[in-house]
This record gives structure tokens, sequence and C-alpha cells, in this order.
């Protein structure tokens, strides 16, 4: 049984041994024996404390281990390095060389830390943390850095984020493991008089003699700074709130589209993908979008509310998480760009009846009536199943008119045509689709959709109808079929009718051409003619009217024995002596 004793080092509590506590105590009054001689000296004996309460932490195991005992003492002592070693090393030196200590188990530039560099930095200190941890001058980090910027923006991002993962190197022994050194009483001792000698040198003269005023006015705007900071930093945390809980709802919403039950948000790309692909590339897109805003949000809360930062091992598993969902991402783009790379085309002919008149229409095969129940799937081969009929059916279709010889046989060609990664792949495709007319008499009917066998992908699947017609033929176009019915101005056909006389049915003639309206264009009304008419009529009469006046206008201009006067085109000069007539 030992008695243990309560101690406080650097604000955390131990419990240590009653010998233990002793050396402990021997250790530190040399230590401050030896640094104590400076006004100076409580920074760096808080730092030395600090690293030594790190120390400790590390020996301590809840639940196992909650006491320190003389062997713990001993290790730190080891690892931090006697006080009698530095003096004698300075002694030896004689302060020219570095020296070397016991303590110094350690080979320098060793068991790096990743941190930000607070003492050299632009804006939060990464990319020099980055420089040591790499051994590079933080200049070509810089330039690095500055170069992803210019590439597409994401060297920002990066920064952002690796601003949030690292820690700052607060104390001295962080700066001395983010450097590489090892953090005992000679690269404390160093570290100090490195930071003296700089102090020293920026800071003389004028320096240390600042006015008051100065310091009000700079105390004042920094106030006003920080106050607009915290106001943008608000206006931000509530905007990456909005965002993230936006994206959530739409990655439910999404999940539950491809799973089945339906709802109108649905992100298109995903509708070129299968099921399960669809979704491991929909989480991973939401993670590679929901991270940054995350981070940022985080980030925001801890400027704030001054909130402890994130576990260094959370913060690197989040961000090895938005690597490789960035990753998944482009390899999801690319794959997908990929099986649209290829087109094939599968044509099929399809003879049909002569007629004297033929009549096309459109059958919706998503409407049932009462007397096709039966007969639709015979009719379309369509197999009705659920819900998964709305994703197998496609209206892609475009329906062209023909001319051949009058006496030649009328067919249709169907030209289907898919996209794949490869030429086979996409004629497999094209050859899975399915969609005929049919010819009842007079009338050829043709569907509204086609139809997707095997639940295949959607890749630009296309359905091209060629009509070839005798020339000469008469043709009615059914309404049905205004929006399908491709290279004719069915709509200006259609306004040649009357009002009295427009109805569903367009009527067509086959030309050399193509297809070409029956019905002409409707002439004027004969009261808007006779309305015409009469407004040249009376135009002209105004017109006459005019020239009269000008004709007969007489101009008479008295002076003294003087007497002008023009009439008919002639002018007449009078005077009392003398009559002279001119003609012009």
């Amino acid at each position: 049984m030992n008695k243990t004793i309560i101690i406080n080092i650097n604000s955390i509590v131990f419990h240590i041994e009653e010998d233990a506590y002793e050396t402990l105590r021997s250790y530190m009054i040399d230590i401050k024996k030896h640094f104590g001689n400076t006004a100076e000296s409580k920074e760096i004996l808080e730092d030395i404390e600090n690293r030594i309460a790190e120390m400790f932490s590390e020996h301590i195991q809840s639940g196992r281990k909650e006491v320190l005992n003389i062997a713990d003492v001993q290790e730190v002592i080891k690892r931090m390095g006697k006080v009698s070693d530095f003096q004698e090393s300075e002694e030896y030196n004689d302060g020219f060389e570095e020296p070397v200590f016991p303590g110094n188990v350690s080979t320098p530039h060793t068991g790096r830390k990743l941190m930000r560099d607070p003492d050299d930095k632009i804006i939060g200190g990464v990319c020099s943390g980055l420089a040591h941890y790499f051994v590079m001058e933080p200049r070509w980090i810089r330039l690095l850095l500055v170069l992803f910027v210019l590439i597409g923006g994401s060297g920002i991002l990066v920064y952002v984020i690796l601003w949030i993962v690292m820690p700052e190197a607060e104390t001295r022994a962080d700066k001395m493991v983010m450097r590489g050194e090892v953090p005992n009483l000679e690269n404390f001792k160093k570290s100090f008089d490195e930071e003296v000698n700089s102090f020293s040198d920026n800071f003389t003269g004028a320096g240390y003699h600042i006015t008051r005023g100065a310091r009000t006015a700079g105390a004042a705007l920094g106030g006003c700074l920080g106050l607009i900071g915290k106001l943008i930093a608000w206006v931000m945390l509530l905007v990456s709130g909005s965002a993230l809980v936006g994206l959530f709802i739409f990655y439910v919403f999404n999940l539950m589209n491809l799973f089945g039950m339906e709802n109108p948000m649905m992100f298109p790309p995903l509708q070129v993908l299968s099921t399960d692909e669809a979704v491991i590339a929909l989480t991973f897109g939401f993670l590679a979008i929901t991270i940054p805003i995350l981070a940022l949000f985080l980030w925001l809360i801890r400027v704030l509310f001054k909130a402890e930062k994130l576990n260094n091992y959370i913060s690197l598993t989040i961000f090895a998480a938005w690597i490789v969902s960035i990753v998944a991402v482009i390899y999801f783009c690319v794959s997908a760009a990929q099986d649209f790379r290829e087109k094939s085309t599968i044509n099929v002919e399809r003879k049909i009846e002569v007629q004297k008149i033929y009549s096309f229409s459109e059958k919706d095969v998503r409407v049932l009536d009462e007397n096709e129940k039966d007969s639709l799937k015979s009719r379309f081969n369509m197999e009705m199943d659920g819900l998964n009929l709305r994703k197998r059916l496609h209206s892609s279709i475009g329906i062209h008119f023909e001319s051949i010889d009058s006496l030649s046989q009328p067919f249709i060609q169907y030209q289907y045509s898919a996209k794949g990664k490869s030429y086979q792949l996409a004629a497999q495709r094209a050859g899975e689709i399915f969609y005929q007319g049919i010819q009842e008499g007079e009338a050829i009917v043709f569907p509204s959709h086609f139809l997707l066998r095997n639940k295949s992908l959607d890749r630009d699947q296309f359905v091209k109808v060629i009509v070839y017609l005798p020339r000469g033929a008469k043709v009615l176009l059914d309404k049905t079929l205004d929006n399908k019915v491709r290279d004719i101005s069915i709509w200006d056909c259609r306004n040649n009718y009357s009002e009295a006389e427009r109805q569903k049915v367009t009527e067509w003639t086959m030309s050399d051409r193509g297809l070409v309206c029956s019905q002409a264009e409707p002439e004027p009304e004969p009261e808007q003619e006779q309305d015409t008419h009469g407004a040249v009529g009376k135009a002209d009469q105004q017109q006459k009217v005019v020239d009269q006046q000008r004709k007969d206008s007489v101009i008479n201009i008295e002076a003294p024995n003087v007497t002008i006067e023009m009439k008919d085109n002639s002018l007449r000069i009078n005077t009392n002596t003398t009559q002279k007539e001119n003609a012009s």
C-alpha cells in the first residue's frame, strides 16, 4: 500500500505516489532554478509543464491505471532530459555549437505531426503546416494551391477542409512536433531563444514606443472587423444549415424514387443507371457535396460558440470519405458517359395493303378501353407489369412520309436506334425495342409509346417511322399524330380549314416532294375586298380634288402700277402702260 498525492499540472489533476512526487518535485525545482533567472521564464516554464502533463496523460488509462508511479516520472524525465545534462552541454560547447543531450534520445525531424503553423501563415497556416510535414518550403505548397484554384477552383475547397481537419500548433511542444523536433529541455530552450532573438530583431526602436492612441484605434478597428466577421459567420451558418437540410431531403426523396415510392423529386441523371448503381452513385454524390458544407457548418459553430474541435481521427475519417466519394462520382460519370459512345440502328420493313385512302392515327397504350382489355396484349404485345411499365415505355418517336412510284407496293420502315459502350451492345439494345403499327383496312394505328424488352437501361432509344406511299395517294392524318409527324407543316394545313370546318382529321395528297395539304388557303372575305376598293377610290378622288385646286389657283399681287395674275399654268403681268403674257 502506497500513499498518493493529488497534484495539478497545467490545470490537469493527477494522482501520484509519494516517492514519485518527490522525484518530480526535485526535477521541477531544478528546471525553475535554471530557467527562472529571466523575465520571460514564465512562458517557457508553462510550456514545459504543459508538455509534462501531456506525457503523464499518456500513462493514465481509465479503469486500469489512474495513479502515476516512480517509473512513469523517470520515463518522463528521461524523455525531457535533465537540467544537469543541459548545463554540462552548454559549458562544453561554450555556446558555439549545438548541444547534444542524453535526453534527446530521438532523432531530430522524426515523428512529424500534421498541424497548422500559426507563426507562418497567410490565411490559416495550412500551407506552412504541410510544408513542415513534407519538409518543403511553404512557398512551393502555396504555389501548388494557387494552381489548384486556377484549375477548376478545387484548391479553395481542399484548403477549407484541411483548415478544419488540421489542428493548430498552439503550444511550443506542438510546434516542435510539427517540425519533427523532440519536445525536450534542449529544444524548449532553443525555441525560446530563437523567439526572443527574432522578437528583438524585429521590434527594436520605435516598435516598443507605440502610442496609446494608436493602440486604441487598432482595438476599435479590430472590434468593428470582428463584429462584421461574426455577422458574416452567422449568415453563412444559416445558409450552410439550410443547405444541409435541403440536401438530406433531396437524398431521401430520391432514394424513395429508386425503391419504387415515386415522387416528383427525381434527379434525371440517375435514370440512366440501374437501381443498384443509382443508389450507390446517389450516396457518394450526397457525401461529396454534403461533407464540405458540413465541415464549414461545424467550423462556424466552433468559431461562434467556442466549441471543441473534432477528434483528429474522426476528422481524417471524414476527409477520407470525402475523397473516396469524389473518386466514386467521377467513376460513375465516366462510366455512364462511355455507355453512350457508340450508336446502332436496326431497319425493319413491313408492307401495308394498297388503299384508296390511307388513314393514320395514334392509340395511347396507357389507356384501356372496355372492349380492348383482352385484345391489347395480342395487338401491341405489351405486358402490364404494374409499376415497371412506366419505366419501360418511351415516347421518342418520329413519323415521316416519303413518296414512291404510283405502281409500287406501299410499306413502312421502322428504324430502331440505341447507344452503348460498343457497337454490339448498342445493336443489342436497339433490338430490344418493340414498336409497330397495326393496319385495319384503311386505318393504320401507331402506338403512342414503344416498349423496351428485358428492362433495358435508357440509352437514347429512338424509333424513326418512314411511311412510303405511292404518288397521288390520299392521306388522312388524325390530330393525335400532330406531335410525332415530322417534315410537314401540319399546323399550317389545319389553319386552312374554317372554324366551322375545322376538325380532328386533315386531308393530304402524296406528291413528288411529299405530303401536300389538300385544303387550299381560304380566300379573303367579300366585305374586306369591298372595303379595300372603297378606300382606294376615296383616296383617288381626294387626289383629283387637290390637283384641281392646284390647277385653278390664282395669285394676285398688287403693287404700284403692276398686277401679276397666274391661272391655268399661265402667268400674266399687267402694268398701266403695257401688258405682257408669258406662257410657262
